[in-house]
């Protein structure tokens, strides 16, 4: 293990060719190599960079670390992105190779807001945050700086900046989740993050809600640096998705964090969601992929 750290730290070191790509991550680089980590984002990364043909470099970074990064240095990229429209102004986007639950609003079980929550869901068991944050008084809702919630929650985000209501932690962020102790502790009332990057023993201490501004699911990419080198790493990530995309073991990697129940409908509104991505350019029938 110690001789693996230093050939990483080795790679790191060396001046990227031409397609060599330099993989900016929350996840540290040593948890790609093991085969028995089943976090299932590492899972879909390592899967993804085993179709991958240049070498690749892996070095463990904050959240907003990647992106500042990105701005910087041609061949990087970050992995189990979500696209917005601010990001697609400055980054490269791969195909997408993951999907999971949308964005929730997150309580802490037991709490008053948890019970409150519940009676104000609408007939599709969804919150609006709009509405909530208008309350005569609010839940004291904590986000983090650089993150993106997806376009409609960031514009309200945005808005709502400066309710004092609104906690906005501007320290890097270093792992999804980092929120949740001051969500425990009590420090704050609700906090918004994906369910699924959370470990199981976490999920049971909070009650997550679904939001009207946000939709069921989402996809997630390779966000890149916008330039000529990286392009052509994009390419190369590119052919790399669609053959981990068309392999056999896809649908059934893809669908393995949800219920079985579930998986019909994930699996349509996979193949929705790219539909839709690649409208400008696509013809008038999903990729069965």
């Amino acid at each position: 293990m110690h001789g693996l750290k230093l050939f990483l730290c080795f790679l790191l070191l060396q001046p990227l060719h031409a397609t060599e790509l330099l993989l900016l991550s929350l996840t540290p680089p040593v948890d790609y190599q093991d085969e028995y980590n089943d976090y299932h984002p590492v899972k879909m990364v390592r899967q993804v960079l085993k179709y991958y043909p240049e070498p690749y470099a892996i070095e463990s970074v904050s959240l907003n670390r990647a992106f500042v990064v990105l701005r910087k240095t041609p061949g990087s990229c970050t992995p189990v992105a979500r696209k917005s429209a601010a990001r697609l102004q400055e980054f490269l986007f791969s195909s997408a190779f993951i999907i999971a639950p949308d964005i929730r609003l997150l309580v802490k079980t037991g709490s008053p807001w948890s019970a409150r929550l519940q009676r104000m869901q609408d007939r599709n068991g969804r919150i609006s945050l709009e509405s909530l944050m208008q309350l005569p008084h609010p839940p004291v809702l904590a986000t983090e700086d650089g993150r993106s919630y997806g376009d409609k929650l960031d514009q309200l985000l945005t808005l709502l900046r400066e309710v004092q209501s609104v906690y906005v932690r501007t320290a890097k962020t270093a792992r999804y989740g980092d929120l949740l102790p001051m969500l425990q502790k009590d420090f704050v009332d609700a906090t918004l993050e994906f369910v699924e990057a959370l470990p199981a023993e976490e999920k049971e201490k909070f009650t997550a809600f679904r939001l009207t501004e946000a939709a069921d699911y989402s996809l997630a990419y390779f966000a890149c640096a916008n330039d000529a080198q990286s392009a052509q790493v994009m390419q190369q990530l590119d052919q790399a998705i669609m053959a981990f995309r068309l392999s056999p073991e896809f649908r059934q990697m893809l669908l393995a964090p949800f219920p079985e129940t579930e998986r019909p409908k994930v699996w349509q509104a996979w193949l929705q969601l790219n539909w839709q991505q690649e409208q400008p350019s696509a013809v008038a029938q999903p990729h069965l992929w």
